[in-house]
């Protein structure tokens, strides 16, 4: 059933969730590639992976973070379909089994997890609320959740974009946004969490972080989300404010009218080299073996 998936599951002093994780996986799909990815843990983490024979063990000698430890996982798979799941029991293997049943049987290139349960800890959910309130303001249709851990890929898609995700805690924010904005079929599946085990690494810098990276990602694969409504809109503010004071007031063209029109040009022209050189740095990703499903 499981035999051409790959579960990969970064871990980082994980010593008190990475065994009934392991079991749960191992038992729900036991025909999968386990991979765990030990990010240079200091704990018993690595210890307790060895203790079971059915899991492939890679360990880093230096900590490159949780997107480094996913990507080591990605390079090292082997199955056509690979997974990223957590190593501290916050998701749960019945989720999985739905997103990796749903990928198969509706040919998508992903199918990404959207949390349906409020998160504990008021920093993270205040976070979160944040990121999605951006990328709402940036017209991104990526879901209720764009940085949801667990989700399913097609290991030739995910992997031609692999040199775009970052190392520390944006990877799903990032791998979500790629997937929307280079218009492949995905799909979002609502999941539930369970409470974790052990202490959150996250911390609030990683939070910021996250935003600079969405800001990045977006002016990577659709600059003019940036620059063309900020460029409109200085036209148009400077185009009415001139207009008052031009046709109303008899006072002529203002200089600051001028400036806002000029400024929102300058912006709209910028958009447009901008684009243009996301669309030459996009031209030099390798080529996918998936293209579209459609031409299978």
């Amino acid at each position: 059933m499981s035999s051409d998936l790959s579960i990969v599951i970064p871990a980082y002093n994980e010593e008190a969730g990475i065994g009934p994780t392991l079991e749960s996986v191992l038992q729900a799909f036991p025909e999968a590639e386990v991979i765990v990815v030990d990010d240079c843990s200091k704990d018993r983490t690595a210890e307790i992976v060895s203790a079971y024979p059915g899991v492939r063990l890679i360990r880093h000698k230096f900590n490159r973070g949780q997107g480094g430890a996913l990507k080591t996982g990605m390079e090292a798979a082997t199955r056509a379909f690979v997974a990223w799941f957590d190593a501290d029991n916050e998701h749960r293997t019945a989720d999985l089994l739905r997103l990796y049943e749903r990928i198969r049987s509706e040919r998508l290139a992903a199918v990404i997890g959207q949390r349906v349960t409020p998160s504990a800890n008021l920093i993270r959910g205040g976070g979160k609320w944040l990121i999605r309130l951006i990328g709402r303001g940036l017209n991104i249709k990526a879901g209720s959740d764009l940085n949801c851990g667990l989700r399913v890929f097609r290991r030739d898609v995910i992997m031609r974009y692999r040199t775009l995700i970052p190392d520390r805690f944006s990877a799903s924010l990032i791998t979500t946004l790629i997937l929307v904005e280079q218009r492949y079929p995905i799909a979002f599946e609502p999941v539930k969490t369970s409470p974790r085990i052990g202490q959150s690494t996250v911390k609030l810098r990683d939070g910021f972080e996250a935003i600079l990276w969405l800001l990045r990602a977006v002016m990577l694969f659709a600059p003019m989300r940036i620059f063309l409504p900020s460029g409109l809109f200085m036209v148009a503010a400077g185009g009415v404010y001139s207009a008052m004071l031009a046709l109303f007031m008899g006072q002529g063209l203002p200089a600051a009218g001028v400036l806002l029109i000029i400024t929102g040009l300058l912006s709209i022209m910028l958009g447009l080299i901008a684009d243009q050189i996301s669309q030459l740095r996009l031209g030099q990703l390798p080529e996918a073996n998936f293209v579209r499903l459609e031409e299978e």
